[in-house]
């Protein structure tokens, strides 16, 4: 399925190329091929750009969106675009598009829920607006692979970890060295928490995995493992709480247990920090993996909303369900991690043709980093 001709070279004009869709769920199995026609350069608006995929990850998210009950309804049921993650080369930029150049190594994110086949990560050629979609330089240091697990982990990471969610003290607070717990710290997100809290905010990290992944976990910047398997997660960070408390709990896996105790864990709301610890979670009360997390789910779980309002309002610790916030900048500041270090992992890679078995490993809950497709052959 790999292009006969060097990228820049592709006539505009040759197509159809293919993309995986669905349509209605069950998601995967209603999954397919389709012929999608790209837009030729002259019809591309100011600010879009054609890319051709060499590689594209999934994530959670992708099976979560296309099962959703909307989906149900038959005005929907048509062919939609799947996946967000890509890396690849430009084909075609529109006339305002002045910071790349045709045939540049790129990586990004389209995340789209009701998008055309051609708009979605699993695309041999994907059409973003760069008015809408963060787009950057591949860096020579990054394989196309590597570049494709990066966006939406990292930057959902990145946003539970920076203001308004967690709050760092002010340089002249005379505290201790932070310290941030990350629940489920070999999860896609989970995996980055615990290297920027490490690496970017130069905090302790406590971390919770399974004792098979606890060395794994501890090569990214861990100090401490809990292993849920057998330790009773509340006890162990009653156990281990500084003396002023946990700057931030990030969850990466969802549920309540931590919620009885919260107000004994994080840092009180008092000086010198009066913003306190934070408990942040993307994926809410749910523990199912099949069900959407973030905040969509306030709508109808009441006391989740509750619990967001007393903590802002200052009656009790800092809650929030929270989404990935998709900026040019936090792609940045992946990228400058990885070059000093920070680990990008990969679980497997599937080709384009085996995107079920792909989804297969995905939702087996059983991966240690991305599932990465290989759109491209290379």
């Amino acid at each position: 399925m790999a292009f006969a001709t060097p990228p820049s070279k592709v006539p505009h004009n040759m197509s159809p190329f293919q993309a995986w869709s669905h349509a209605a769920p069950p998601f995967p199995t209603t999954v397919q091929l389709v012929d999608v026609t790209p837009p030729t350069a002259e019809q591309l608006k100011p600010t879009e750009v054609l890319i051709e995929v060499v590689a594209a990850s999934l994530n959670p998210v992708d099976v979560q969106l296309a099962n959703a009950s909307v989906f149900r309804l038959s005005a929907l049921a048509k062919p939609t675009a799947i996946g967000a993650d890509f890396s690849g080369r430009i084909l075609a930029k529109g006339s305002a598009v002045t910071e790349f150049a045709t045939g540049d190594e790129v990586l990004g994110m389209s995340f789209t829920a009701l998008g055309r086949p051609i708009q979605g990560a699993l695309s041999q050629v994907v059409h973003v607006d760069l008015a809408s979609v963060p787009l950057l330089k591949k860096p020579p240091s990054l394989s196309f692979a590597e570049a494709a697990s990066l966006p939406l982990v990292f930057m959902t990471a990145m946003t539970t970890l920076s203001e308004p969610n967690t709050i760092l003290p002010s340089p002249s607070a005379e505290l201790e060295k932070p310290t941030i717990v990350v629940l489920g710290g070999s999860s896609g997100v989970g995996i980055y928490a615990v290297q920027y809290a490490a690496r970017r905010l130069n905090a302790k990290v406590i971390a919770t995995c399974s004792g098979a992944k606890a060395d794994f976990v501890r090569s990214l910047g861990a100090e401490t493992i809990i292993d849920y398997t057998t330790e009773s997660i509340p006890e162990r960070l009653q156990a281990l709480r500084p003396s002023e408390g946990y700057l931030a709990i990030i969850d990466t896996v969802g549920g309540t247990e931590l919620l009885p105790v919260l107000d004994q864990l994080v840092i009180p709301r008092s000086k010198p920090f009066p913003s306190g610890g934070a408990y942040i979670s993307i994926v809410g009360d749910k523990t199912d993996r099949s069900q959407m997390g973030g905040s969509i789910i306030y709508y109808w779980t009441p006391r989740m909303i509750w619990r967001h309002l007393l903590g802002w309002a200052g009656w009790g610790p800092r809650y929030a369900t929270v989404d990935l916030v998709p900026e040019k900048s936090k792609l940045e500041v992946a990228v400058k991690l990885t070059e000093e270090g920070m680990k990008v992992v990969i679980d497997s890679e599937f080709a384009f043709e085996d995107v079920l078995k792909a989804y297969e490993r995905l939702n087996s809950g059983k991966a240690k980093g991305k599932v990465v497709v290989k759109v491209r052959k290379e």
